[in-house]
């Protein structure tokens, strides 16, 4: 087979892998919200990922005033909460949400940091716990890709070493 044969078939290819690409853009761009969180709850994720958690915050409670039922909102605005530094309040939110979703083992490692950063390690240590007894992956932190997509150089702690130092009991203490 010839060059010109072989590259010219890999431009075609190309060009249609460029128009399957944007009839699928139209496809999934043209229709109504397919989640119950509705555009509030989008438009939401889209503010807390560009790190604008003020306005992410009034885009989660809209969200939740529609659709009160919709757990993700209420998580998200638990984050929200927690990312703005409004620890007691972001406390009651995850506690709202654990009682509604006990299964989120997502959100049992959320409030553990959280209780982490407000100095309650013996429930950070039984957050933390039960969020790698539930999901073992979380102990493991952000795999490299995702460090990756958010830009970050160094390899944060993992939840899974954050236990261990918590329980590492304190030299000199009696």
């Amino acid at each position: 087979m010839d060059t010109n044969t072989i590259y010219r078939g890999i431009r075609y290819l190309g060009i249609g892998l460029i128009f399957v690409s944007l009839a699928w853009a139209f496809y999934k761009g043209d229709g109504s919200e397919s989640h119950p969180g509705g555009p509030a709850f989008s438009r939401a994720v889209g503010l807390y990922t560009d790190q604008k958690f003020e306005e992410a915050l009034r885009e989660y409670q809209i969200s939740i005033s529609e659709n009160p039922d919709f757990i993700h909102a209420k998580r998200g605005r638990a984050r929200t909460l927690m990312q703005l530094g409004r620890d007691r309040e972001a406390l009651l939110a995850f506690n709202e949400v654990l009682e509604r979703d006990p299964g989120s083992a997502v959100s049992f490692a959320n409030r553990g940091i959280l209780h982490d950063r407000m100095g309650h390690y013996p429930e950070a240590i039984l957050d933390y716990d039960r969020a790698i007894k539930m999901d073992p992956k979380l102990g493991e932190g952000l795999d490299w890709f995702t460090r990756l997509l958010q830009n970050r150089k160094d390899k944060p702690q993992t939840l899974a070493d954050r236990l261990q130092t918590l329980r590492r009991p304190v030299v000199g203490a009696n």
